[in-house]
């Protein structure tokens, strides 16, 4: 099979044979039929996490079943799936209560195994969602991150309400779903982008207020949230000096969800968390319920994912891909394989 593969930090992926993969118990394969590619395949690119080298990327995808292996009994060759990317072990204390994206033995497709920028993958059978025939591959893809990730954070995490006030910085691939997910689920949602581009297509997903990004934009957010400032803060974009502000915009009792991803530390002072019982916290990826919570919404017509799909390359074109997004020119590169499923 072909598969993108990086071999080196810092060095462009290259197009290999690789063996195909063999199932064996308690595992699958399924045939690659789209992979989004986003922010955390440029992070890991760049060295950002700790990898097994060479790696396959790609931990943003849909396929068909084409192989299983023995003891499996929930899917058959032919189904289409919807791939969870965590590899979890689903007896530690952490599985035990349903958060199986913090296992305590945790393997991620594309960073611990090889993952979706290539013709198959082999995955844990815990690790397949089916879905539908009539389901978008593409629209699948994406949703089982790129929108999974914010509903999550949102829903999981900072347990949003209806009727508050959510800020979203950054509006990229997953801000852009922060802010329809918060708008879906009844908040006032305030968007936060250095592009005017990006502020208009976070009016089109239900922003009611757009602020420019700048030294200012703390007071701006005040301005627009008034007495107490907002319940929740989603901050999306992987920069220290955009965490700063959003630590100095919180409300009392604001919920300051940590999404985008950034090795840089920066200052927080104990009191301007204490004084307006605030929190940061850490929101790591999803778990399986929440892909299919929004492949439902999806399917419901809820929520979209044409603003993701505009751009679509092959698989040996998994660089200009990458590249497209660290360019900033797309939310989302998705590599496809052929047409349906």
């Amino acid at each position: 099979m072909k598969a993108a593969v990086l071999t080196e930090y810092g060095k462009p992926l290259e197009m290999l044979d690789r063996h195909d993969p063999v199932p064996g118990p308690g595992q699958v394969v399924v045939d690659i039929r789209a992979s989004g590619v986003c922010g955390s395949d440029l992070f890991l690119q760049k060295g950002g996490f700790s990898s097994t080298m060479p790696i396959v990327p790609g931990h943003e995808a849909s396929g068909t079943v084409s192989a299983v292996g023995p003891g499996v009994g929930s899917v058959q060759p032919g189904q289409p799936v919807a791939i969870y990317y965590i590899d979890f072990c689903g007896t530690c204390r952490m599985c035990e209560v349903g958060r199986v994206n913090m296992c305590l033995s945790v393997r991620r497709m594309g960073v611990e195994f090889d993952g979706a920028f290539a013709e198959r993958v082999l995955v844990s059978e815990k690790s397949v969602i089916p879905v539908r025939p009539e389901d978008d591959p593409a629209a699948i893809a994406v949703l089982t991150d790129a929108v999974a990730t914010p509903y999550h954070g949102l829903m999981q995490v900072a347990r949003v309400r209806d009727g508050e006030t959510v800020v979203v910085f950054g509006i990229g691939g997953l801000g852009s779903n922060a802010v329809q997910l918060a708008a879906h689920l009844g908040c006032n949602v305030i968007a936060v982008s250095r592009s005017q581009e990006k502020l208009d297509l976070a009016e089109k997903m239900g922003a009611a207020t757009l602020i420019k990004a700048g030294d200012d934009v703390v007071d701006r957010i005040a301005a627009a949230t008034g007495p107490g400032g907002p319940g929740v803060i989603v901050q999306t974009v992987g920069s220290a000096r955009v965490y700063e502000q959003a630590v100095a915009a919180a409300g009392i009792g604001c919920r300051i969800v940590a999404i985008g991803s950034s090795l840089d530390s920066f200052p927080v002072m104990p009191m301007d968390l204490i004084w307006r019982e605030a929190g940061l916290m850490g929101s790591r990826g999803f778990i399986p319920d929440d892909i299919r919570a929004v492949i439902e919404l999806h399917r419901l017509g809820v929520i979209r994912t044409d603003h993701l799909l505009q751009n679509r390359r092959p698989l040996e074109e998994a660089n200009l891909a990458l590249d497209d997004l660290r360019e900033g020119t797309v939310l989302r590169s998705v590599i496809t394989f052929g047409e349906g499923w």
